[in-house]
């Protein structure tokens, strides 16, 4: 089901985008076409995963990891279940995402994650948590960094970036606190990295 549902609203959802909020895509050539690996956006809005994935490739099934708030209630716990969320309790150590977020990259799946943990509605910079450092060193699948220079405006053009993969072969497997905190930095440094890229371009 979840995957039919993400066919569907890919289709319904890429030309509504398009016409209200189009969007300006590059780098899709950094993204794999198979394999599992890690999508790391920035996060300014609810529309952002759906957003992004309209970016890419219908194929390309993201699975996201979401707060837990969101599937409290009917009927948006059937929607990000169909989906395909996963569900996460940004409070705690949530062992039960990180395994089935795991699952997926392992599964040669893509996975989406918003570092920041929360959303920044004027879209500046806050810091980034652990939890995409842990799976991506865990799993051993690279991580993609995107940058979508929001806010959203209506008819406005949103440029979307997807970056080089980040290289994170100097860490290997080591999962301590201090490499988790200067893997999140390289991440950081990458998300932020096109936001100034894109700046450069205006």
């Amino acid at each position: 089901m979840g995957s039919r549902f993400y066919d569907f609203l890919w289709t319904v959802m890429r030309p509504i985008y398009g016409l209200f909020y189009p969007h300006k895509v590059s780098g899709l050539e950094n993204v794999p076409t198979e394999g599992g690996f890690i999508l790391c956006a920035n996060h300014f809005s609810n529309h952002d995963p759906l957003y992004v994935s309209a970016c890419l490739p219908r194929k390309l099934h993201v699975r996201y990891l979401a707060k837990k708030e969101l599937f409290a209630h009917q009927p948006l716990k059937a929607f990000v279940t169909w989906l395909g969320a996963i569900p996460v309790d940004r409070g705690n150590a949530d062992l039960s995402a990180m395994r089935a977020a795991l699952n997926v990259v392992k599964e040669g799946g893509a996975l989406g994650i918003f570092p920041q943990g929360t959303r920044s509605p004027d879209n500046s910079p806050t810091p980034m948590l652990n939890g995409a450092s842990l799976i991506a060193l865990r799993g051993g699948v690279p991580v993609i960094p995107v940058y979508v220079d929001g806010p959203y405006r209506l008819f406005r053009r949103t440029a979307v970036r997807f970056g080089s993969p980040i290289d994170l072969s100097a860490f290997g497997r080591r999962c301590d606190s201090d490499t988790l905190s200067r893997v999140t930095r390289a991440i950081e440094g990458a998300v932020w990295g096109l936001r100034e890229a894109q700046k450069g371009q205006l």
